[in-house]
């Protein structure tokens, strides 16, 4: 029998994309619908949310939430807590302060698990408060090689993909499609220094962006910048797409781009593969440990410019890699098996 019985999600900027996840793919809900059912009662604490958590369409009943109202309250409810599991989420100096007053906790970056190398003093902070979590969940191999040199333990889980991705077949398609909000870790410049070249060999394609024009480039937004650059044609901003839009969206697209310099749990891309997409991806730690030889990888935008117009000389040439690529996504991340991994990973901190 369990001596206790409570478990805590501290989750922040809760937002309203998560409002269009299917069951299978809220990763807030899931750990909390996994621990009801091992008999644990179970609190999220919301810091800065920007919805209202009841209404999620995957509310999981009897579920009490808090919302954060100051520090103090915050300290507070971690203190009063502190012998009870807590899972900590997303990369923020409250967040990552859960493990030091916390005996049983668990964080999970969702985005990026260490800041990059050239924000060192950033990477050594958060270094610092991992260490005193009992695990960081990580969703790739290489995410828990690096956290292992730095003595910091970690749990290798990937997250759960909604099977409503699901499509076969890319002879219909056309396009690029890109999942992101436009600002700087985001290296949206790097799009446009592709399409620069592309338009130079007299080539056209179109990228959707799913996300807001938030770029800024001596005050210029990322509109005012491809209109100067006479690329109009090659973009379509399509701002914020809800959950079935966005399946829609990948299963019209031949091609998928990530040009982030920090992504290191990218969930879009592994949607992507799911809906047969041809993967295009920054040579960054999370990809190649994943995808290996199924992709295309870029560092400069010449590569990325040169591997659409590999894609578009043979697209049926991908097939194979495409299809390596989903059938490794259904079998590592299906729901089922994600809850038999979370299921183990909380329970192993009372043991």
């Amino acid at each position: 029998m369990q001596k206790n019985k409570k478990f805590i999600t501290i989750i922040w900027w809760y937002h309203k994309q998560i409002f269009s996840f299917e069951k299978e793919q809220n990763y807030h809900m899931l750990p909390i619908e996994v621990m009801k059912e091992e008999g644990y009662t179970c609190e999220i604490f919301a810091i800065d949310s920007q919805v209202q958590i009841e209404k999620d369409p995957n509310f999981i009943e009897w579920t009490k939430i808090i919302y954060y109202k100051n520090i103090m309250q915050y300290f507070h409810y971690l203190w009063k807590n502190r012998e009870n599991i807590i899972y900590s989420n997303s990369l923020t100096l409250k967040t990552l302060f859960v493990g030091v007053l916390g005996k049983n906790t668990v964080f999970m970056a969702h985005d990026q698990v260490l800041p990059l190398k050239s924000k060192a003093i950033k990477r050594q902070v958060v270094t610092f408060f991992y260490s005193f979590f009992s695990l960081v969940r990580v969703i790739n191999s290489e995410e828990k090689e690096v956290l292992q040199e730095l003595g910091i333990t970690s749990y290798y889980l990937p997250l759960s993909i909604s099977r409503s991705f699901f499509k076969k077949a890319i002879s219909e398609r056309e396009g690029g499609f890109f999942v992101w909000n436009l600002y700087e870790d985001k290296n949206p410049e790097f799009l446009i220094k592709t399409c620069k070249i592309l338009k130079n060999k007299w080539v056209q394609c179109t990228i959707r962006i799913a996300g807001e024009d938030r770029y800024n480039k001596n005050g210029k937004s990322f509109r005012e910048v491809i209109k100067e650059n006479d690329l109009q044609d090659f973009f379509q901003i399509l701002w914020f797409v809800p959950h079935e839009k966005l399946v829609e969206n990948l299963q019209e697209s031949l091609f998928f781009v990530n040009t982030s310099l920090s992504e290191w749990q990218c969930l879009t891309a592994y949607e992507a593969a799911l809906a047969w997409n041809i993967l295009c991806l920054q040579e960054i730690m999370a990809f190649p440990s994943v995808f290996k030889e199924n992709a295309l990888y870029h560092k400069q935008p010449s590569d990325l410019a040169e591997n659409i117009l590999t894609i578009y000389k043979d697209k049926e040439a991908f097939s194979i890699k495409v299809q390596k690529n989903q059938d490794m996504i259904l079998e590592r991340y299906n729901f089922q098996e994600n809850k038999k991994g979370i299921k183990k990973m909380f329970l192993s901190l009372n043991n």
